[in-house]
């Protein structure tokens, strides 16, 4: 009795077959790669928002000014109000290497903006406390700039560790009013009479300033899309 020879796929074949899935596999790879981290960099994102919100709302409640909080560098009072992870914390931000969004220069030379004071959240986030300067015209017409006194808090969101370590990818601003106590994300309108208050109003993604996207706050907060959009 004669059988049908059995049909099956020829080594051929199968080599055929796995190159054009390896192909696609590599096409693909990269966008899903790049959704995954930006839903990743998004939850986070949304996470320090709501941290550093309700922890300067109960500070407003309790009648502590975070201004002055930060200028006396009264540990203690963050504890209580910013729950502490106790990891490891950089020196100061020269240390971490942060750049701009678009990453053509470190965010280290903007003299009007220094990030001191890093402090470790309870999910690994790292917390740093902004002091800012404005410009200021001295008597003869040469800019300088001077001491204010609103703050800036900043959070990388997943930590000084790991990259991409840029504002407006993983590093984000809030503006703190010392007058009416209020928490505002970069990128809104604070009312304030004060020149520095133009570097944080809209999102600056020009790569020739070394703040570009320390006012994106606002933006990634109103664009479910806008982590999608970055080049991760």
């Amino acid at each position: 009795r004669l059988t049908a020879p059995s049909k099956g796929f020829t080594l051929a074949e199968v080599l055929i077959t796995l190159g054009i899935v390896g192909v696609v596999a590599a096409m693909t790879m990269p966008s899903i790669v790049g959704k995954y981290r930006a839903k990743v960099l998004r939850t986070k994102f949304l996470q320090a928002n709501v941290i550093v919100q309700d922890s300067v709302s109960q500070m407003r409640n309790d009648e502590v000014d975070l201004n002055e909080v930060i200028n006396k560098r009264d540990s203690s009072t963050i504890n209580k109000y910013f729950k502490n992870g106790n990891c490891v914390l950089p020196e100061n931000a020269s240390k971490v290497g942060y750049k701009n969004l678009s990453g053509s220069q470190f965010a280290d030379t903007a003299v009007a903006t220094v990030l001191e004071q890093p402090y470790c959240l309870a999910n690994g986030m790292t917390l740093w406390f902004v002091r800012l300067k404005e410009t200021n015209i001295v008597g003869d017409w040469t800019s300088g700039f001077v001491d204010i006194n609103y703050s800036l808090l900043a959070v990388d969101i997943n930590g000084w560790m790991q990259r991409p370590n840029a504002y407006g990818k993983d590093v984000f601003f809030w503006f703190y009013n010392g007058n009416t106590g209020a928490l505002s994300p970069t990128g809104s309108t604070f009312n304030i009479d004060s020149n520095v208050s133009n570097l944080y109003t809209k999102c600056n993604k020009s790569s020739i300033n070394a703040e570009s996207g320390a006012g994106c706050t606002a933006e990634a907060l109103n664009d479910p899309y806008y982590f999608d959009k970055l080049s991760l």
